[in-house]
C-alpha cells in the first residue's frame, strides 16, 4: 500500500510539473513567434503583389508615393478584415511626427470619426510613430486582428484595435476619402 501511495504522488508530481511547463512555456513560445515575425528583417508583406500605386501631390510638391499590396495582388473591398493588405508610403519630403499626427486627425475628421475615437487613436499613434525624412518608408499592414506599423523593415508597433486599423486604411481606401484620385490609382483603377 505504501509503494502504491509513493507511486501515485510521484506520478502526480510529474504530471503537475508537465502541466506547469506547458502552461507557462506555451504562451512564451507563442509570443516569441509573434515577436520574430514582427521584427523580421524580411517582413511577409515584402513578397506581396502590388494592387496599385499613386503619388500624393500638394500644389507643386510631391508629398509621398503610396503602394497598396496584398498577398494576391487583388483588393477585396467587401472583406478587408479577412484579406491582409499593406500600404507602403515612401516620403518625398520631411514631415514631423506632430504634423503626421495632425494630418491623420484631419483625415479621420473628414471621414466622420468621432472626436473620442480620434483622440484615443492619435494618442496611441503618438506612442508608435516618429517623424519622417525624405526617402523614409512607413508601412501599415492591416490584418484580421488589427494593424502593424513598420519603419522601412523595422517593426515600430501595433494596434489590436481593429476599428482603428480599418479607420486608418480608410484614409486612403474609403469611398469618402479626401483623395479620390489617389484611391482609384491605389486600387489599380
Amino acid at each position: 500500500m505504501q509503494k502504491a501511495s509513493v507511486r501515485f504522488f510521484t506520478c502526480f508530481f510529474e504530471f503537475s510539473l508537465l502541466l506547469w511547463l506547458l502552461v507557462f512555456l506555451f504562451p512564451s513560445h507563442s509570443f516569441a513567434k509573434d515577436t520574430v515575425h514582427e521584427k523580421s528583417a524580411n517582413p511577409v508583406w515584402r513578397g506581396w503583389k502590388t494592387v496599385g500605386h499613386s503619388t500624393l501631390k500638394w500644389g507643386f510638391w510631391d508629398i509621398y508615393d503610396a503602394h497598396l499590396r496584398t498577398p494576391t495582388g487583388i483588393y477585396q473591398a467587401s472583406d478587408r478584415t479577412v484579406s491582409d493588405m499593406a500600404l507602403l508610403i515612401d516620403y518625398r519630403r520631411t514631415i514631423s511626427k506632430k504634423r503626421l499626427l495632425s494630418a491623420t486627425n484631419e483625415q479621420w475628421l473628414h471621414l466622420g470619426v468621432s472626436r473620442e475615437d480620434r483622440m484615443r487613436w492619435i494618442h496611441e499613434l503618438g506612442r508608435i510613430w516618429k517623424g519622417v525624412k525624405k526617402g523614409d518608408r512607413l508601412v501599415f499592414v492591416l490584418t484580421e486582428t488589427g494593424g502593424r506599423f513598420y519603419f522601412g523593415n523595422d517593426f515600430l508597433g501595433k494596434t489590436d484595435d481593429l476599428q482603428m486599423a480599418i479607420s486608418f486604411i480608410d484614409i486612403w481606401l474609403s469611398e469618402n476619402t479626401a483623395y479620390p484620385r489617389l484611391r482609384r490609382e491605389l486600387l489599380g483603377q
